[in-house]
């Protein structure tokens, strides 16, 4: 009788083991699926571009370009993070990235605000094509930056014009989870934007330029695959149904 009861306890003690052992290896293998999952944007990430048309300036070439003098003249207040230069049927052109920092109380380093300037430049002379400026909501976000992973500087319809695409993002209390995302399209000297706030808990929104049905088909595929990689890096969360209803035109989509 003793040796049977010891030997159910010891069948006991082994079970629990075994239980506690594949829990140990679930966790690991979610923790691990998760890091598998988590893309971490970095300011120093490079802009996709065609090497035969553009040409990323180093820190040098940067300073050389835009002295103090033409910075004063252009308005530019932040300092340039990366600057590039492109060319097309149109002419000589530069995109700049700039962005302003703060020191928060606790000795961090905060992204506060961000510029960019699309100028063009003939005869010695920049001028400005367009300009974007943002700041973060210090009432929930926490960082802005440039999301250069998914930005790009391409003909992508083939009409010997440099189609921009500028990608920028914040982060919130939850980092990528409640933060909002902006992405600007310039095609044919035309702005055209989509909006979008994440959000896990309601009030997620994604409100769509409605010119941006009337883009080349070429051009409207690869900003849905630049969305469909924000989903994949969980840098953005948009509705369940977001491409069947792109699909249809929607200019508002929530849920």
């Amino acid at each position: 009788m003793n040796k049977l009861l010891f030997f159910i306890v010891l069948s006991l003690l082994s079970c629990q083991k075994q239980s506690k052992d594949l829990k140990k290896n679930s966790d690991k293998k979610i923790i691990k699926q998760d890091l598998a999952f988590e893309i971490v944007l970095k300011k120093q990430d490079t802009i996709s571009f065609d090497s035969k048309f553009t040409h990323k300036l180093s820190d040098k070439e940067t300073i050389s370009a835009f002295s103090k003098k033409t910075k004063n003249k252009l308005g530019i207040t932040y300092p340039i993070s990366q600057a590039y230069l492109y060319k097309d049927k149109s002419g000589e052109h530069y995109l700049l990235l700039t962005e302003h920092t703060l020191i928060d109380k606790k000795n961090d380093t905060i992204y506060d605000k961000i510029q960019a300037f699309n100028l063009n430049y003939a005869n010695n002379i920049f001028k400005k094509r367009s300009t974007i400026s943002d700041f973060i909501d210090k009432e929930w976000e926490t960082s802005i930056s440039f999301w250069n992973k998914y930005s790009e500087l391409a003909d992508i319809d083939n009409d010997g014009m440099t189609d921009l695409i500028l990608v920028y993002g914040t982060t919130g209390q939850e980092m990528y989870t409640d933060g909002r995302v902006k992405i600007m399209i310039y095609h044919n000297r035309k702005r055209i934007t989509i909006r979008h706030q994440n959000s896990n808990y309601g009030g997620r929104l994604t409100n769509i330029n409605k010119r941006f049905y009337e883009l080349p088909l070429s051009i409207q595929q690869v900003i849905k695959e630049k969305m469909r990689l924000m989903v994949k890096n969980k840098h953005a969360t948009f509705s369940q149904d977001w491409e069947k209803k792109m699909a249809n035109k929607t200019t508002n989509i929530e849920g």
